[in-house]
């Protein structure tokens, strides 16, 4: 099995707009931006964001795969997996949701 497809590796992120409270800590990764309302959103690599309905990159609650995410620095995947999670952990209000392939979530940490 390769990464992409391993059970427990990062495969999909969102936002929680209910948690995010601005801090603005993931505007130091290059897959987030903030929107008119200064929620964090997840930029795709088409240019648009998980915010926009009509974006074919992003689920219905804004799912991202990470394949579908913005990696200007054209990072390999176990690296971009790497920043996905360093990402997640740097955000004080747990707003950003990361899960396997499965749909298991690997952040944050179940409680």
């Amino acid at each position: 099995m390769d990464e992409k497809t391993s059970t427990g590796a990062p495969a999909s992120v969102m936002v929680d707009r209910d948690l995010c409270y601005t801090a603005a800590i993931c505007l130091a990764y290059s897959m987030y931006e903030l929107d008119d309302e200064s929620k964090a959103v997840l930029l795709t690599k088409n240019g648009s964001n998980s915010d926009d309905p009509r974006n074919p990159l992003r689920t219905a609650n804004g799912t991202v795969n990470l394949e579908d995410l913005h990696n200007p620095d054209q990072l390999d995947f176990a690296a971009f997996q790497e920043l996905i999670m360093e990402s997640a952990k740097a955000c004080p209000f747990n707003a950003i949701i990361v899960k396997d392939k499965e749909g298991k979530q690997l952040w944050p940490l179940n409680q």
